[in-house]
């Protein structure tokens, strides 16, 4: 525990990629946000946490059965010592799946102990409560980030047999095919020493659609939740439809797990634009605009672009300054032609503050095909000043390669660093199909690897890899056994397997073999205690 807090302490990389103090790679001197705990180990965070976990819930349970915890405290300070460093070490580790071990070991021992009464472990337990939800509020970047467990899970179970499993080490081969099998077959057997037969790659998707200029014509729409319902988290999500009726999800919810309180902004609306850098080269959003939709919880606005509502309901405006644009026009049924920036952009006027609200913009587009660069779609980064107040960039959507991307501004000497969307399993890529928005699973890159390989249910993969029927029997054995054990004289030993089987619902530690001889060792201690029984 102290080489750890060592490691945090001077944040000490070590070989390996999840080894050591994991930086983030940012200019950041907050310790909180720059980097995590590895460990000194092997395995990364979640199985430095478990350790951290455990080794917090020892010192614990030493407190708990002292005849005075308070005396015990302060007159053994190596074990107070060494519960504070597992604490903090535990904190950096940033693993809520250990957070979540250490959370129902510490319940596990508050019902076995005898030294409190029951009304004392009911005050007890409501101020634990009141203070994981108070921490989950109060961090929220680390609870309630973003996270693919769901969407990976998803496709564990449809992956899962009764009886026979693709075997053991084929996890991510077989759940993860579609999107492997998009790599060159030397990257895929060199980097990951992974194969497909001839008939794997000629059921490959074909992304033929992507890149060739297809017209495409139809509505998208970025949805923007400032809060999640009572969770202290902004959502965004993007859709598309034919029809602005039937809507379709273009892959998953993102969040950033806190609160995006977008800067103010009274200037333009802009399709397209050019404060925001949009168009760099000869990329720009190529087609017609037919209409634009921005509505909120009291306030709706539809913008249509015929030649009559130029200069009143939106406006051409030019790169110099606020000039508007003079020359020629394409305009067709009711709808603009988009130009490249550097010759004029689509400004809107702006009647509603988004800022602190939900909001959707809706977009009806007919593209000459879908953006093969990054094209602004939509955006609040006019800094054309309207009154007495200078204007600074907000936000932007915007489309990069067929991914969806929405980028915000915290401090404007930071310019857009944070963006949710963009290129991960659970984005999805439009595409043109038949003329209309469709999607389709993106082509996988090497830096989505780290992805498919975290946060794994343990009992998924063991499923996926042995069959369902085996791992349940393991599970009800595991269950049998500690109720066959369950008493007084074996609860530290309880109280750390129930902690082992919640993590590896959230992580897969039983392939971690260091955790795993001790996830194995309680079961074949309680087996071999029910044989001698």
């Amino acid at each position: 525990m102290i080489a750890n807090f060592v490691l945090i302490l001077f944040q000490i990389s070590l070989p390996g990629t999840i080894d050591g103090w994991i930086s983030n790679n940012t200019s950041s001197i907050n310790i909180f946000t720059n980097g995590r705990l590895g460990g000194f180990q092997g395995g990364g965070p979640n199985v430095i946490g478990i350790f951290c976990a455990i080794y917090s819930l020892i010192c614990t349970y030493k407190l708990f059965i002292a005849k005075d915890s308070k005396k015990y405290f302060y007159e053994n300070k190596t074990n107070t010592f060494l519960l504070i460093i597992s604490l903090i070490n535990l904190l950096f580790t940033f693993s809520r799946g250990s957070f979540l071990a250490l959370f129902v070991g510490l319940f596990s021992l508050l019902i076995f102990t005898e030294n409190y009464s029951i009304s004392f472990k009911y005050k007890i337990g409501i101020i634990v409560t009141l203070f994981g939800v108070i921490t989950i509020f109060m961090f929220p970047s680390i609870f309630l980030k973003e996270s693919n467990r769901s969407f990976l899970n998803s496709l564990g179970i449809q992956n899962t047999e009764i009886f026979i499993g693709v075997g053991g080490g084929n996890y991510i081969k077989s759940v993860y095919k579609d999107y492997l099998i998009t790599l060159e077959e030397d990257i895929l057997r060199d980097q990951f020493n992974i194969s497909y037969s001839d008939i794997d790659y000629k059921s490959k998707p074909v992304e033929e659609n992507t890149s060739s200029p297809i017209p495409v014509e139809g509505y998208l729409k970025l949805k923007f939740d400032y809060q999640d319902n009572f969770l202290p988290r902004s959502i965004v999500s993007f859709f598309y439809s034919d029809d602005e009726v039937n809507w379709n999800q273009l892959g998953s919810n993102h969040t950033s797990g806190v609160i995006i309180n977008l800067i103010v902004n009274d200037s333009y609306f802009e399709v397209g634009g050019w404060g925001d850098g949009q168009s760099p080269g000869g990329q720009h959003l190529s087609g017609f605009l037919n209409k634009v939709v921005i509505q909120t919880d009291e306030y709706k606005r539809e913008f249509t672009f015929s030649k009559s509502k130029r200069d009143k309901d939106y406006y051409l405006l030019t790169p110099k300054l606020r000039n508007e644009y003079e020359n020629s026009v394409e305009f067709k049924n009711n709808s603009i032609r988009l130009e490249r920036p550097r010759e004029y952009w689509v400004a809107l006027p702006n009647e509603i503050n988004l800022s602190g609200k939900d909001f959707e913009i809706v977009l009806h587009l007919d593209l000459d095909s879908i953006p093969k660069g990054h094209e602004t779609l939509f955006s609040q980064s006019s800094i054309l000043r309207l009154n007495e107040e200078f204007n600074d960039q907000s936000w932007r959507w915007s489309i990069i390669d067929g991914r969806m991307y929405f980028f915000w501004i915290d401090e404007v000497i930071s310019g857009y660093s944070n963006f949710l969307g963009g290129q991960s399993l659970r984005s999805g890529k439009l595409i043109s199909n038949n003329g209309k928005f469709d999607s389709i699973i993106s082509n996988f890159s090497l830096s989505q690897y780290d992805e498919i390989t975290t946060s794994h249910n343990g009992f998924l993969t063991m499923a996926v890899e042995y069959g369902l029927i085996l791992i349940l029997l393991i599970l009800f054995s595991m269950i049998y056994l500690i109720i066959r054990n369950f008493n007084k004289n074996y609860e530290l030993e309880i109280t750390i397997l129930l902690m082992f089987l919640i993590q590896n619902l959230t992580n897969d530690l039983v392939y971690a073999p260091d955790v795993a001889i001790y996830f194995w060792i309680i079961p074949f201690y309680f087996l071999a205690n029910i044989l001698e029984d």
